[in-house]
């Protein structure tokens, strides 16, 4: 996370779970960054991550994804994976952001 921040970046994640799953979440995980709660998908289907029917009792959640965005909001780079538990590298990830043009 320090790399990240050094390139001067900032991370957030985005769910469809509830303000307060998210924060005991964020507290039992020690999690620094902001955990987003998305109810209606309307992020996530903005970025195409709807994976309909794949939550508890067939309720649609995000595909699990990473998503670059640049400071004007234009997407520059996703990962989107089929296993929740499958995430981009660290390394992986900083390649991605140093790849941005720029001041981006």
């Amino acid at each position: 996370m320090a790399e990240i921040h050094e390139r001067g970046t900032a991370v957030a994640a985005v769910v469809v779970d509830p303000v307060e799953t998210n924060a005991d979440l964020a507290r039992d995980a020690g999690i620094e960054y902001p955990i987003l709660s998305d109810p209606d998908l309307r992020m996530i289907d903005a970025y195409g991550l709807r994976h309909a029917g794949a939550g508890p009792d067939g309720h649609d959640v995000a595909h699990s994804a990473s998503v670059l965005v640049d400071r004007d909001g234009v997407v520059r780079w996703t990962c989107v994976t089929g296993n929740v538990r499958w995430r981009p590298t660290p390394d992986v990830v900083l390649a991605a952001i140093d790849a941005l043009p720029a001041g981006r």
